[in-house]
């Protein structure tokens, strides 16, 4: 566990590095790590409501970090490739 840890440390510090390498503020950053959280948070909302609307229906959405993960990173595609699991579930 410690392990994974570290590396995980040691990654983000090398992203940091890199980051701060190139000339780029921490405005920038804190931006984009703002973007990324609202869409997190917009797609676990998403599956949610998902999840509350077909469960009448007696199917399962998946309301995980992967799925969110996949919709925030994918968009629409992640949309419809969580859709898709769903359903061949």
């Amino acid at each position: 566990m410690i392990t994974y840890v570290a590396v995980g440390v040691i990654c983000a510090l090398l992203f940091f590095g890199v980051l701060i390498g190139k000339k780029i503020g921490f405005g920038v950053i804190f931006e984009k790590l703002a973007i990324l959280w609202f869409k997190l948070a917009c797609s676990f909302a998403l599956l949610y409501i998902a999840h509350i609307i077909v469960d009448g229906y007696d199917i399962i959405v998946p309301v995980n970090l992967f799925s969110a993960l996949t919709i925030t990173v994918l968009g629409l595609p992640g949309v419809l490739c969580i859709g898709v699991i769903t359903i061949f579930q």
